[in-house]
């Protein structure tokens, strides 16, 4: 019923309760279905304004697209993503890719895709869900796109940041300022801040 591999993904903050939790839920599932996890994932919080940023995760997500997953569990979709558009997207790849989803506290999406009749329902919310939020991605960047071009700014690549931009980047990083604020403060989108954390090793 369950396809292998089993994977379990675990995503956790500083309060080490809430792993131990998780992953109670987890195993006594397992235990109730005579399941056998094959792998645990498990992630650290990541810092603010970094949810799509997690490694592990879109590790996991880039083994749903190549079909080396089976099914995956989790205690609650929440662990996934708090974003609802990277949630949808997430779960509509597992549709498309044939990978089960479990969530321990949301029931009824197993109970659904096991259901031939509700299956296709859902997987067609989804889809739709999907194709909907790219259309609006695509909107918002045409109409951005436009607003800046009507300003007389620059669109294209990004602009390189000084060696002295870079440093104070860095600096404030290490001092735990949220990367929205260091971009905020330098002018700078939050994207652009993460390509020079990661140039210079910081991420």
């Amino acid at each position: 019923m369950y396809r292998k591999p089993i994977v379990t993904y675990l995503r956790v903050s500083t309060d080490k309760q809430d792993l131990e939790s998780q992953w109670m839920a987890i195993d006594m599932w397992a235990k109730t279905n005579n399941i056998t996890i094959d792998e645990r994932i498990i992630e650290e919080e990541p810092a603010s304004g970094a949810e799509d940023n997690r490694p592990r995760f879109q590790e996991l997500w880039s083994r749903v697209k190549e079909g080396k997953i089976g099914t995956i569990v989790v205690a609650e979709l929440s662990r996934l993503s708090r974003r609802m558009r990277t949630l949808v997207n997430f779960l509509y790849d597992c549709f498309e890719n044939n990978v089960m989803v479990v969530s321990i506290r949301e029931g009824w999406l197993e109970d659904a895709m096991k259901n031939d009749i509700v299956r296709p329902i859902i997987i067609a919310v989804f889809g739709t869900l999907y194709e909907l939020e790219r259309k609006m991605i695509s909107e918002r960047t045409k109409a951005g796109i436009a607003r800046v071009k009507a300003q007389g700014k620059h669109v294209g690549h990004p602009f390189k940041l000084s060696d002295k931009e870079v440093k104070i980047i860095v600096k404030l990083y290490r001092e735990g300022v949220p990367i929205k604020r260091i971009a905020e403060r330098l002018g700078v989108s939050r994207a652009t801040v993460y390509r020079y954390l990661k140039r210079v090793g910081e991420k």
